[in-house]
Order: structure tokens, then C-alpha cells, then sequence
């Protein structure tokens, strides 16, 4: 059994899967294969119909969630990329030394941290995740991977290099490594950071696994593929439920599993209703599956239709641990299931690149692009279909407005690209 004050404060475990598309877990819909490990998290706790992350693509959508700050504000708003140049050396990029991250509020409070699988927040020691909250990281620190034994690339354990060829498929290694930590840390509080890279590409999955998909979506071939790695995700979802039953820890435990951006184009991933994909600033792109566990403080079963962002993990957590001292845009996700749809105006708000951006006011959505803005209501048209700047000027009006008010205190950001695919727009690639 754990310790005293394992036991007067709760594990939390916070799991991001990559590129997933919004309809492609089986607690959204049915349309790729079963997740009953994932899904049990929603039934067992909370599913969140509202959700958004702070960007489209990832290492600036992981900033956010990591800080607890829309990253615009410290000037984090492009994905680092293989095959781009940027106004900074590779050694200089990763989030500023006075941003905080989760680990950084845990460690003082007596928690055991560590980070597992895909880092994409710096490279230099200074940036890595030791330096930045975490007692363990097992990973890689650029924003992709191959799976397969022998295939992965600059896997390092504390900043040790791994041997490829002793790594099993990828999304098993970082289950594997994240529960041996927490078997080791049961004595203490634990934080883990289990950041998969799956489904994100290459489109690699277990032969055994792409044998039970074969044929499945014969249009799009891809989709088999996707959903063989969806079901190893669910599988290993799954191990840390067993495992943290083995340990005694799965009712001190708090699990949050959000996706890190819209669903990838790229990979066949299906956004559906939504319109867009990963890299744009539609629904399809920022609105996220997210659910969350939280064992005697919400009821099985519980659905919230609040807005509700990535932005909230970090205030939700601290709010399980006392720590009462914070300053944060997000809210507990206590205080957000007990609001209704009805009652929830809140504001959310999205700079992706030079010249585009976002901002979500209750029902309402503007989307501002260089040349031309769409105009949405959500309630009515969650798809998209309908811009609605002719018939609501004034709506729009009002909405610009705040979205320039809080463009013009944002920082120039720290890091542009400058050249290179992508250059000037916020990547979809690594």
C-alpha cells in the first residue's frame, strides 16, 4: 500500500494521444473501432462535448497544456519542425525559464514526476524536461517517431541515449516505462505525463493488429492502419488501468485523456461533425475529445456541455492538491460541470500565425484570416456551413473588436520560420 501522504494527496496521470481525429475514440462515436479502456475513463468520470486545446498543431498546443497559459501570451504560437528554418538555432527554442509547467507546482509539494514519449518543448539540456519540472524523462524530444522495434530515432532515458533495437513498439515502451515508475513511486504522490505519439505518422501498427483491421475501410485503406494503432492505444490504456488496480492506486488516481489537436488530414482521421483538420482554426482543428476521472469528486456517467479548454488541466490539478495559490486563465473542471451550456459565455482565444486567429464568445465563433473572416454559431451550425458576417455585422463588430484588444498585449513571438515548407504558417508536420 502507498504511504501517508501518497494517500492524503491524489496520483494524476494526464495522457495526450496525438493527431486522433474527434470521432475516432468509440466514447464519440463509432465510425473507427472500439476504445472501451479510453472510454472508460468518460464512463467512469466525465466527457467533455466542449473541448478545445490552444492551437492546431502541436508543440504550441502541448505549451499551453504543460503551462497553463494560452502560449500566445509568452509568444509561442508555431510548431518547431524538421525541414523548416527559424529566427532562432534549434538549441535556443522551448518555453521561457519563468514559465512554469506542471512539474514545477508538483515537485514542492512532495510528488514524484515524469514524462514519457514525445516531449516537442526543446531540445537544449536547459529546455528538456528535467530541467523543466520532471525527476524522469523516457523519449524523444522532436514531435514524431517510428514505432517498430530497431526504427525509433534518438530515444533518450535522463538524457542517456536508447538502444532502438531494446524498444518495444512504441506506444507499448511508453506504457511500459510509465507504470514501472509508478510502481517504483507508490511511497510518494505521482504525476505522469504520458504524451503517446500515436496515431500521429508514419502509419505504423502491430502486424497481429493490422491482421484484425484488414479490409475494414476499403475506400481508404489508411483507416485500417489507424484504427490497428487506435487499438493499441486502447490496449495500453487499458495496462494502466490494470496495473494501477495491482498497485492500490487506481482510486487515489486522476486520469485526464485529451488529444493534442484536431484530427490529422494526413493520416485519415475523422473529424466528424466537425469541419477541418489539424493546422486550421475550424472546429475540425482546435475541438478536441477530452475526458477526465476523478475518483469521489465527479459522478460516473457525468456529461458537460461547458466551454472548456486544455487550459483547465493544469488549474484542476492544483485544485486537487490545495494549492491555492495560482493565476491562471483555466478553471477546475469541478467548477465547469456544474455550469449548463445555457449559462456558459466564456471566452476563448487562438493566434495561430501572422495573419490568423480565432476567438470563441459563448454560442459564437469569429475566425480572423488575412484577407477575410468567418462569422459562426455554434449552437446552431457546428459544422461550419453558414458565415454569418452579412447577416450579424454587429456580432462581428463586437467580437473583432475583443480579438484585437487581446492581440495587441500579445509578444511578437519568440521564433519564426523563415524559410522552408510551411515558412509563415503555423506546420502541420513533425
Amino acid at each position: 500500500m502507498s504511504g501517508s501522504l501518497a494517500q492524503e494527496k491524489p496520483n494524476i496521470i494526464v495522457i495526450v494521444s496525438d493527431d486522433a481525429g474527434y470521432a475516432d475514440f468509440s466514447f464519440q462515436s463509432d465510425k473507427l473501432t472500439a476504445t472501451p479502456n479510453i472510454d472508460r475513463i468518460a464512463h467512469e468520470g466525465v466527457k467533455f462535448t466542449n473541448a478545445y486545446v490552444t492551437a492546431s498543431v502541436c508543440s504550441p498546443s502541448r505549451a499551453g497544456l504543460l503551462s497553463g497559459i494560452n502560449q500566445p501570451e509568452f509568444g509561442h504560437i508555431y510548431n518547431y519542425i524538421k525541414g523548416v528554418t527559424y529566427s532562432i538555432d534549434q538549441d535556443e527554442y522551448g518555453l521561457p525559464h519563468n514559465v512554469k509547467m506542471i512539474g514545477e507546482y508538483l515537485q514542492p509539494l512532495g510528488y514524484a514526476t515524469a514524462a514519457f514519449g514525445k516531449w516537442h518543448e526543446g531540445f537544449a539540456e536547459e529546455f528538456q524536461p528535467q530541467q523543466k519540472g520532471f525527476d524522469h524523462f523516457w523519449g524523444f524530444l522532436w514531435g514524431s517517431n517510428h514505432y517498430h522495434t530497431g526504427k525509433a530515432i534518438d530515444v533518450i532515458d535522463d538524457g542517456r541515449p536508447v538502444d532502438s533495437n531494446t524498444i518495444p513498439y512504441m506506444t507499448d515502451a511508453i506504457t511500459d516505462e510509465a507504470l514501472d515508475f509508478a510502481t517504483q513511486n507508490t511511497d510518494t504522490p505521482f504525476f505522469l505525463y504520458m504524451a503517446y505519439n500515436a496515431v500521429h505518422s508514419p502509419l505504423e501498427a502491430k502486424p497481429e493488429h493490422l491482421e484484425m483491421f484488414k479490409g475494414k475501410f476499403p475506400s481508404d485503406p489508411k483507416r485500417d492502419i489507424l484504427a490497428a494503432m487506435t487499438y493499441s492505444l486502447d490496449e495500453n490504456i487499458g495496462k494502466v488501468f490494470d496495473q494501477l488496480e495491482t498497485i492500490g492506486e487506481l482510486e487515489n488516481t486522476i486520469i485526464f485523456f485529451i488529444n493534442d489537436n484536431g484530427g490529422s488530414k494526413h493520416i485519415s482521421a475523422n473529424n466528424s461533425p466537425l469541419k477541418g483538420y489539424k493546422g486550421q482554426l475550424y472546429e475540425g482543428g482546435i475541438r478536441v475529445p477530452f475526458a477526465v476521472r476523478w475518483p469521489g469528486k465527479i459522478k460516473r456517467e457525468t456529461v458537460c456541455h461547458s466551454i472548456t479548454s486544455s487550459l483547465d488541466i493544469l488549474p484542476s490539478i492544483l485544485d486537487a492538491v490545495g494549492y491555492s495559490k495560482r493565476n491562471l486563465e483555466g478553471k477546475s473542471v469541478l467548477e465547469l460541470i456544474n455550469k449548463t451550456q445555457e449559462q456558459d459565455h466564456r471566452e476563448l482565444y487562438w493566434h495561430t500565425s501572422q495573419y490568423n486567429g480565432a476567438v470563441r464568445s459563448g454560442q459564437w465563433k469569429l475566425i480572423v484570416n488575412k484577407d477575410s473572416h468567418e462569422l459562426y454559431n455554434l449552437k446552431e451550425d457546428l459544422s461550419e456551413k453558414n458565415n454569418l458576417i452579412e447577416h450579424n455585422p454587429q456580432q462581428f463588430l463586437k467580437m473583432k473588436e475583443k480579438y484585437d484588444q487581446w492581440l495587441a498585449q500579445l509578444p511578437h513571438p519568440y521564433f519564426v520560420p523563415t524559410s522552408g515548407k510551411n515558412a509563415w504558417v503555423s506546420g502541420v508536420g513533425d
